[in-house]
């Protein structure tokens, strides 16, 4: 396999383009700036789903940042990118019109498809995909895609199936298709910066059809102004019923104040469940075996700190503090996209 890979130079360089115009001059009438700002907040949501995923089946932490979205045309897109990169298309056949892409780069198969085949994900140069790698890496990107799909139908309200991914290796720059999308429009192009443990620190590209996009962005939109007229009715008071309620950072920044998150009114109506664990210990199927009713587990000696997850990943840390029979968790730490924030006492 020949070509350099899609490094990251490339994808800056793409993005950079569209800093101050984020919308191709042909797509204006397509999209507007506020369509494109909440379908930021649709591949947000949905990522993040689907890295919930990726870690699951890796058994690594995965952590993504906000995306940056932009819609050009593709012809452009696909020139930017050196070979050799993977991509894993689905069409929609419910819910939603048109297709979704992935793509990711030749060593990011590689890393993944080792890991999923019981290596610890370190590959050595030259890099050689072969079936087995991109069957391994197509079935992880599959369960990630279905994942985002189930997350969208949770969000907008309705069902949406896809097809089955196709993917494809391609190899060769010079000969490889730049327009492979069966679209005449621009297209919508997020990038969403992604690190798996301490193996992976790089970018994964998402390719919408506009029709798709818009589709996605009208729903979430019509939710917040449901939503919104909700709360008119109510005078403003809006009640929320959960075990636990706590204020999440913003993504892309360390001021995590909610008045911050861009147009995340309806977003913020999907309920989020949480899981509180006093720590991890290890032991052996044996001594799992032999547990009966009555018997104890001896708690990590760090139990009084607790990791506070949603979708398996770590958003807070906290003291456990106890107030006559009731327990409860003071907030320390707020995790997001692979840092840490300290909340100001």
């Amino acid at each position: 396999m020949s070509g350099k890979m899609l490094s990251q130079e490339e994808i800056d360089a793409l993005f950079n383009r569209y800093e101050e115009k984020p919308i191709h001059e042909e797509a204006k009438e397509l999209l507007t700036l506020q369509e494109l700002d909440t379908i930021g907040e649709v591949g947000n949501i949905c990522m993040g789903t689907a890295a919930t995923t990726l870690s699951e089946l890796l058994n690594h932490r995965i952590t993504i940042g906000y995306p940056k979205t932009i819609v050009c045309n593709q012809e452009e897109v696909f020139k930017s990118f050196l070979t050799p990169y993977l991509t894993i298309k689905v069409q929609f056949e419910k819910g939603l019109s048109g297709f979704n892409v992935l793509i990711i780069s030749a060593k990011e198969v590689a890393i993944i498809a080792d890991i999923m085949m019981g290596g610890t994900g370190e590959v050595s140069k030259p890099i050689e995909i072969g079936e087995m790698e991109l069957s391994a890496t197509t079935e992880a990107m599959n369960q990630m895609i279905g994942a985002s799909a189930t997350a969208m139908s949770e969000l907008f309200g309705v069902t949406i199936d896809i097809a089955p991914p196709e993917s494809n290796m391609v190899a060769d720059l010079i000969n490889a298709n730049h327009t492979p999308l069966p679209t005449e429009q621009p297209v919508v192009v997020s990038r969403f910066e992604i690190t798996i443990g301490e193996l992976i620190k790089t970018t994964f590209m998402q390719i919408t059809n506009v029709d798709a996009a818009r589709e996605q962005a009208n729903f979430l939109l019509m939710q917040e102004e449901a939503f919104e007229d909700s709360v008119a009715e109510t005078g403003g008071d809006v009640l929320i019923k959960q075990q636990q309620t706590v204020d999440l950072p913003e993504y892309s920044s360390t001021n995590w104040s909610l008045s911050n998150l861009p147009n995340l009114t309806g977003a913020l109506g999907v309920p989020l469940e949480l899981v509180f664990s006093l720590g991890k210990t290890i032991c052996t199927a044996g001594d799992l075996a032999k547990l009966q009713v009555g018997d104890e587990i001896a708690l990590p000696s760090d139990a009084k700190q607790v990791e506070i997850l949603i979708g398996g990943v770590s958003v807070i840390r906290g003291g456990l503090q106890a107030t006559g029979e009731t327990a409860h968790v003071k907030i320390e730490q707020f995790y997001q996209s692979g840092f840490t924030v300290k909340k100001d006492k």
